[in-house]
């Protein structure tokens, strides 16, 4: 779609067009693999979905391969573990951590104002 409605698709899909994207090298300046100039477009899909793909790639973090659970008994005990592995110094954890926020946001089991909390929380452990 030119302009996406991010109430129909899920942090799944999203992570299966990112992979999808990467591994055809579609966001790549002639598709070449060898190039780090992405394609860019003043589009909506571009600016919504796929310029934060493409920062996550040239950021490090990699693709965002996450599978985010529905059941709220599996979030919060993959949260809790998430957020003592990061405490522990483990690296990339926080693209899951924070996949899990915005899941808990969405179902409103958490209020916005917790959400900013946990989101400060995770920039000061780093």
């Amino acid at each position: 779609m030119k302009s996406p409605d991010n109430t129909i698709y899920t942090p799944e899909d999203l992570a299966n067009y990112a992979n999808i994207l990467h591994n055809t090298n579609a966001m790549k300046h002639n598709h070449n693999p060898m190039s780090k100039k992405p394609k860019s477009s003043k589009g909506q899909k571009y600016k919504k979905i796929i310029r934060p793909i493409w920062n996550d790639l040239c950021s490090g973090n990699g693709v965002n391969t996450i599978v985010i659970s529905s059941d709220l008994n599996a979030l919060i005990e993959r949260l809790n573990l998430l957020l003592a592995s990061k405490q522990a110094e483990h690296t990339g954890v926080i693209n899951e951590i924070v996949s899990i926020c915005n899941e808990l946001l969405r179902q409103n089991i958490i209020p916005k104002e917790t959400y900013k909390k946990i989101n400060a929380c995770i920039k000061n452990l780093n």
